[in-house]
């Protein structure tokens, strides 16, 4: 008797909940009806919307694509599990929602999983502290601060070009891991005044925990969607978070205390604004907490790292599978610096011009953020006809814009340098390429990453011959928290006789 009558209490149980959930999103879909009864809208399964395509990442891409081309428009509302999204590649909307100060908050679910205790910084601050923090850690990206890091930018890409001609005539190999050891180096340099050496515990420690960290983000991603979040909190996660945030919690302690430590480099913190030395700063004056010191500086070190290494190996892949565009830029490289690299100043980097037109195609159809974001804290609105209710989340879908055929013609899915020749970017919206986001809440390190990405590429091209077997058309990108490929495709090294 008491076994049925707990059976009928848990359907009970399971019914009211049922009704209750089933209330709510008549509640929800009431409050979203002027956005979903004025753009086009895909809804999907009860509860579920089209959140299950998350579970595969390798089409959630094309799927997202084919949603627009379902819609037949460049703005619409899709919904997933039970919250409405709305969705634009249309350029003029973009720019109204990347420059009105009406949308300057992140988008809370896109930004979740940067809420970690070591990386929200200034991604995701509310707008009153983005835009206090911003100002105290801006003079670090500052022109004449950046051109400071010169030295430390050449000094990378050397160490990177080393690293892989030592790989040159042994094939097909995954560079990498190569570009990401380097990478991490550098932003342990320039923003936290710490040179680790290649190859030592420490620098293997912190390698493993940023890498820890950005794969728990990723699966955070997919759980968070289903509300299921605290499932990536694990043991291993907490014990990386402590690790790094150790990290700055002992160097703040060291420097508040006088001490130098052995590992900072005395001259670097003397002749130039690290973004620690800017954080330090920011907390005596009493801007910064402690703890904003050690969020804003793994922030920034994540960021550069992540995002940099990633651009970095792109772009050789991109050349590596366009041979003749790859010597193109040779011949460039090599009509400014005919007798080997000693070090590329800022004045070298206007010279250069079809380089930059590779990187931003590289970065079209590559762009390191999959996607952006923001909310709205208020009605407001969107477009003519449209206004969205306050917490709406509108999301730019970066990849899909820059694939637009609209935009980028028919061949919008092929590698075309040419795409950047002055002439096309005079014709194009303006808003149609973002590959660093643009507006005020735009990425704030671009300046760095362009310059050191140019650099890099500079040393690498004019000293090394980059080939591989794999076929663009094979690239498998999938959407993380930064863009990844399925499988790394190997590029095989030569080391040029001029």
């Amino acid at each position: 008797m008491s076994a049925l009558i707990s059976i009928e209490t848990l359907i009970i149980t399971a019914v009211l909940l049922l009704l209750y959930a089933s209330w709510r999103l008549r509640q929800k879909q009431k409050y979203y009806s002027n956005v979903t009864s004025n753009l086009p809208t895909i809804g999907g399964l009860p509860f579920i919307g089209q959140s299950y395509h998350l579970f595969n990442v390798e089409t959630l891409l094309d799927k997202l694509n084919a949603g627009f081309e379902s819609m037949k428009t460049s703005t619409g509302c899709m919904w997933m599990a039970t919250t409405p999204y709305v969705l634009t590649v249309d350029p003029e909307v973009i720019k109204h929602v990347t420059t009105s100060p009406d949308f300057l908050s992140k988008a809370r679910d896109l930004y979740t999983h940067f809420d970690n205790g070591v990386l929200n910084g200034i991604i995701m601050s509310p707008v009153n502290k983005w835009k206090t923090n911003r100002k105290a850690i801006s003079p670090f990206l500052a022109h004449t601060n950046i051109l400071g890091l010169f030295p430390s930018f050449n000094e990378n890409a050397v160490n990177v070009k080393n690293k892989l001609e030592r790989l040159a005539g042994l094939g097909e190999q995954d560079i990498y891991t190569s570009i990401n050891e380097c990478v991490l180096q550098l932003s342990l340099l320039t923003i936290m005044g710490i040179k680790i050496e290649e190859g030592s515990v420490k620098h293997q420690e912190l390698l493993t925990a940023f890498t820890d960290i950005i794969g728990h983000m990723s699966k955070n991603i997919v759980l968070n969607s289903f509300g299921l979040g605290f499932l990536s909190n694990t043991p291993h996660y907490k014990r990386t978070v402590k690790y790094l945030q150790a990290l700055v919690r002992t160097r703040i302690k060291e420097n508040l205390a006088g001490n130098i430590e052995t590992e900072a480099i005395n001259y670097f913190e003397e002749n130039r604004h690290s973004m620690f030395h800017l954080a330090l700063k920011a907390l005596r004056k009493k801007i910064f907490s402690k703890k904003d010191v050690e969020i804003e500086c793994f922030t920034m070190i994540a960021a550069s790292y992540e995002t940099s290494v990633g651009a970095a190996y792109t772009c050789l892949v991109m050349l590596a599978m366009h041979p003749e565009i790859q010597e193109r830029v040779f011949q460039e490289i090599h009509s400014v610096f005919p007798d080997a690299i000693t070090t590329v100043e800022y004045d070298d980097l206007q010279k250069i011009p079809y380089l930059d037109m590779v990187i931003s195609e590289s970065l079209r159809l590559v762009p390191p953020i999959t996607i952006l974001g923001r909310e709205v804290e208020k009605d407001t609105k969107l477009c003519p006809g449209v206004i969205l209710p306050k917490h709406t989340q509108v999301y730019i879908p970066i990849y899909i814009l820059h694939r637009r055929k609209e935009i980028w013609g028919t061949d919008a899915h092929r590698f075309n340098p040419d795409n950047f020749l002055p002439e096309n970017i005079e014709e194009r919206h303006p808003y149609s390429y973002m590959a660093f986001s643009k507006g005020p809440r735009n990425c704030i390190g671009f300046r760095y990453a362009e310059i050191t990405l140019r650099i890099m590429l500079i040393h690498l091209v004019r000293n090394l011959k980059f080939s591989t077997t794999t076929k663009f058309e094979d690239i498998i990108l999938i959407p993380k928290v930064t863009m990844t490929y399925k499988n790394n495709p190997q590029i095989s090294i030569e080391v040029r006789a001029d």
